[in-house]
């Protein structure tokens, strides 16, 4: 009875902790991918280490009916549905290892089949998709596997993951970016541009112009300039419009993004696709510095639906009446870029052509758990 009171508490305790977690993403009091991509691993280590389960299908139900409660609270944020995705993959990939070993010579362990009704009955201690399951030591003796602590260890070595990003991504700065070089970026919402720039300051001399992003990022656009100006980086920030004028001087664009999707396009800040076309014109490359928890099994059949709409008064505040009731204002939040505007991805396991993220979407995730 302790057992199961203690048990019925854990889960409700669990129960309070998504809720939680739900309220949080639709109210927007955790934004940005990374904050949603660690927020969520960490909330799936919670989840599978609650989780019962006999069969590893069980589990994979659990998860993804989870997901698409999270994906419902806030379709936008991708990264949330890619972490989900991701810890499908890896509940799956223990899975079949442990089925591998199984099947193995001299590795299965299954009880004699010594009548007809065997073969219509389960048995949950010898099923393939148990949480514990019969393995052999190579000497006779059966022994029993828990998946439970390997599913368990890899959501955490992704939750590692995800914090070291940053740092290697910022370690291939200094083949990125030559000596006076002038790097431009309209991204200054991006944290991963931000310590790029940073660390390869280190090593290099450089200067950065600062697109201004009107009328979403202007706040946030000063304050990257300003910590790119303490670092001793010499920073400027330009307007949207000088961008064209002003490119024939650029050596490079950097870009941070919102997502990136599975044909090599990109979701970035609202200006960064015409910032891409002005930077093809005058064959300057641009880069791309993104994590591959931004990755997503997604094409933008409806690139609409993935355009976050933003507070149109930004634009054109509601104290001109008159103009207001004329006029039909949008005010985007992030632009998408096509991948034949981008030359190089830069990812935490190196660089790639936009052409090949599809490779890497087969590698990361799995084309069952596409839809969750």
């Amino acid at each position: 009875m302790l057992a199961a009171g203690a048990h019925i508490s854990k889960e409700k305790d669990l129960n309070a902790h998504i809720e939680a977690f739900v309220a949080q993403i639709k109210r927007r009091q955790i934004q940005g991918s990374y904050n949603v991509a660690l927020a969520t691993s960490q909330l799936l280590l919670r989840v599978v280490s609650a989780a019962r389960w006999t069969h590893v299908d069980q589990l994979v139900t659990q998860i993804k009916v989870l997901g698409k409660r999270l994906q419902s609270a806030q379709p936008r944020e991708l990264a949330c549905g890619n972490i989900i995705r991701r810890v499908l993959a890896l509940i799956r990939e223990e899975s079949e290892d442990t089925n591998d070993s199984e099947s193995g010579d001299g590795a299965i362990n299954s009880p004699l089949i010594t009548s007809m009704f065997s073969l219509l009955s389960t048995n949950d201690e010898y099923g393939p998709n148990r949480q514990s399951q019969s393995l052999c030591d190579g000497t006779g003796r059966s022994i029993k596997k828990d998946l439970k602590p390997y599913i368990i260890e890899g959501i955490q070595e992704l939750i590692d993951e995800l914090r070291s990003i940053d740092e290697s991504i910022a370690s291939m700065g200094v083949e990125m970016i030559h000596e006076n070089e002038t790097i431009l970026t309209p991204t200054p919402n991006s944290r991963t541009v931000l310590k790029f720039l940073l660390r390869t300051a280190q090593k290099r001399k450089f200067t950065v112009l600062v697109v201004e992003v009107f009328p979403n990022d202007v706040e946030k656009t000063h304050e990257f300039a300003l910590k790119l100006a303490e670092a001793g980086i010499e920073t400027t920030v330009i307007t949207d419009a000088m961008v064209y004028s002003i490119m024939g001087r650029v050596g490079k664009v950097i870009l941070g993004t919102h997502a990136v999707l599975a044909n090599g396009g990109l979701l970035a800040s609202a200006g960064a696709a015409m910032i891409c076309q002005c930077a093809n014109v005058h064959r300057t490359p641009v880069v791309v510095c993104t994590g591959l928890y931004k990755l997503s099994p997604m094409y933008p059949f409806d690139i609409e639906s993935l355009i976050e709409v933003g507070d149109t008064g930004k634009v054109l505040e509601f104290e001109d009446g008159s103009l207001v009731d004329k006029v039909n204002v949008v005010n985007p939040l992030y632009d998408y870029v096509p991948p034949e505007s981008v030359d190089l991805c830069i990812t935490n396991m190196g660089g790639y052509s936009p052409n090949f993220m599809y490779r890497l979407v087969l590698d990361h995730y799995r084309q069952e758990d596409t839809t969750l």
